[in-house]
């Protein structure tokens, strides 16, 4: 199930992978094929070790998406070349599609870091090097993200939303808090907006709760994901969100 799409991957679910072979498993697994609204869901049956596995290496997959249409801006930003034009020639083929290609300032929520680094350990002992790379690749990216916020030395970044993806209001895990720590590390001054803390400081920074007021007092904004309330001030508005979407 999708972070922010939960209900709907209930009701039309991409497949169904129960961890049990027993009779009470298959009986299980028919009651969630008749929940959903979905017809002809592909259901298949395993040891929970086995199932355990699909969710590990699914989502591992998923993140190595991410990382690597990450590292594909990394390159064009600093080559000084344009990412949009890069992303859409490499996604028209087929076999690459067009999804989990925007980039961002990493991957980040509940499952992703936490399945990643799941797997990796569970590979100790054999051999690997792509499982530990995407690891690795997630943690470069938020470091060069915040590497160009510190060499614009601005002098107050206003950080845009703390949610780790669009529509959702989760803050756990989300890769702009390891920016905002790096960026804390360097002395960066630092002012959040986000709608959701009612409270006026969060992890030590200032909360401002007025939209206006806040890209007033922002020198530079960063904002992981974009949308129309940052439209008057693009100008100093640092994204890497070219399609306005996960």
């Amino acid at each position: 199930m999708r972070e922010g799409h939960a209900l709907y991957d209930n009701l039309y679910p991409s497949r169904i992978i129960i961890g049990s072979k027993v009779k009470a498993a298959r009986e299980f697994g028919e009651l969630l094929l008749s929940s959903a609204l979905k017809k002809d869901v592909p259901i298949k049956y395993m040891n929970s070790t086995e199932a355990e596995s699909v969710k590990l290496f699914s989502n591992t997959y998923l993140a190595l998406r991410v990382a690597y249409f990450n590292e594909l801006d990394t390159y064009a930003e600093l080559n000084e070349l344009n990412t949009r034009d890069i992303i859409d020639g490499v996604c028209l083929d087929p076999r690459i599609g067009e999804f989990y290609n925007n980039p961002s300032f990493g991957y980040g929520g509940y499952c992703l870091p936490k399945d990643t680094k799941q797997l990796l350990a569970n590979y100790s002992g054999k051999p690997q090097n792509l499982i530990e790379a995407i690891v690795k690749s997630n943690d470069t990216r938020k470091n060069h993200i915040a590497n160009m916020i510190i060499k614009a030395n601005p002098q107050v970044v206003g950080v845009y939303r703390l949610n780790m993806k669009k529509g959702s209001m989760n803050h756990r895990s989300s890769a702009i808090l390891d920016v905002i720590s790096i960026l804390k590390e360097a002395g960066i001054n630092i002012m959040i907006y986000e709608p959701t803390i009612k409270v006026n400081t969060y992890m030590g920074f200032e909360i401002v709760h007025d939209l206006k007021l806040f890209k007033e007092l922002s020198n530079m904004i960063l904002a992981n994901r974009v949308d129309n309330n940052l439209d008057d001030v693009q100008d100093k508005t640092y994204t890497r969100d070219i399609f306005s979407r996960d």
